[in-house]
């Protein structure tokens, strides 16, 4: 989106920067010609990474993890670290 003079005026003045529009542009409500980031929204955001960061260090912990699949089927899960060569 072209970015106005005005916008650009406003954000200087009031400590805007440009990756928190672009933040709104992505994530915010959309009301009548108004973008709208709110703390629901940024608590909602906030709490799926604290999730997202929890389950990625779960992954971690197990050195990864390795689903094998077939088409649209889930054959088998294991961690990434427990395949052994010398038994297969």
């Amino acid at each position: 989106m072209h970015m106005t003079h005005h916008i650009t005026s406003r954000m200087n003045q009031r400590g805007i920067r440009k990756d928190l529009i672009d933040l709104t542009l992505d994530l915010g409500d959309i009301k009548g010609d108004k973008i709208i980031l709110s703390s629901k929204i940024i608590d909602k955001e906030v709490n799926d990474l604290q999730y997202r960061l929890k389950i990625l260090s779960d992954a971690r912990k197990k050195g990864g993890i390795v689903v094998v699949a077939d088409g649209d089927h889930l054959i088998t899960a294991y961690h990434m670290n427990s395949f052994n060569v010398k038994l297969a």
